[in-house]
């Protein structure tokens, strides 16, 4: 019997202590505090310099450098094209611009450069015009057809898809003098920020040189050359703002 009560007692008190223990919880206690992030823009009118049109991360300095544009969708350079003085021929000739050299000696194709830091997106288009045809001051070289071919785009925002390229609108620029041709066209979401335009791609091995007979002017064998001049002409590049 004296063992049946220690044994009753054993439940009883063990029953008795889990009741009486009290429940153990976390604090229910959660404080929050907003902070605040802000960014604001004005517009950019700073020049942007040329770059290479192989590699766009690089500064290049040609030695006809030009005057850019001004506001944030400008024209920051534009080659001029040299044939250089070449024998007179009574047959038909096509004659090439040499590629472009910089100030410290580098070749490089001839090129264009746009920058398009307005913020909107919307895109542009550029054109040119060959304002009369090539003269020396006593008179026209009859028949001489400016071309430019082979275009290379490149940019820093270059994108593997193309999704933010501008469109090239003909393959070939054929120019007549007083006829503006389009050039690029660069449709919303395209064409932001700094692009190149390269007539063809340098290089010193000729077999993979592209840019040296990129831009062509033809010259008919009848058209009248006099000796010692210097005919020129000159080309006017349009950009222009779609949203306008």
């Amino acid at each position: 019997m004296k063992t049946t009560k220690i044994l009753t007692s054993a439940i009883v008190l063990s029953t008795l202590g889990l009741a009486a223990a009290p429940a153990v919880h976390a604090a229910d206690h959660t404080e929050t505090y907003d902070s605040h992030g802000k960014i604001g823009f004005t517009e950019n009118t700073d020049p942007t310099k040329p770059v290479d049109p192989t590699d766009p991360t690089k500064p290049i300095d040609p030695t006809d450098p030009g005057t850019p544009t001004a506001g944030p969708l400008s024209i920051d350079y534009v080659s001029s094209f040299d044939f250089g003085s070449n024998k007179i021929s009574g047959d038909d000739a096509t004659y090439y611009a040499a590629p472009l050299t910089d100030k410290n000696g580098v070749k490089t194709a001839n090129y264009l450069q746009v920058t398009d830091k307005r913020g909107s997106n919307i895109g542009w288009k550029l054109s040119v015009k060959q304002g009369a045809q090539f003269n020396d001051k006593t008179a026209d070289l009859k028949g001489a057809q400016l071309q430019m071919a082979t275009q290379a785009l490149n940019s820093k925002n270059i994108m593997s898809d193309g999704s933010t390229t501008p469109g090239i609108v003909s393959g070939t620029l054929v120019m007549t003098p007083g006829s503006d041709v389009q050039v690029l066209d660069a449709t919303a979401g395209q064409g932001m920020g700094t692009w190149t335009d390269a007539f063809g791609v340098y290089d010193a091995d000729t077999n993979k040189d592209t840019a040296s007979k990129a831009v062509s002017l033809q010259v008919p064998g009848n058209s009248a050359k006099n000796v010692g001049s210097t005919y020129t002409t000159d080309l006017t590049w349009t950009l222009t703002d779609v949203g306008l």
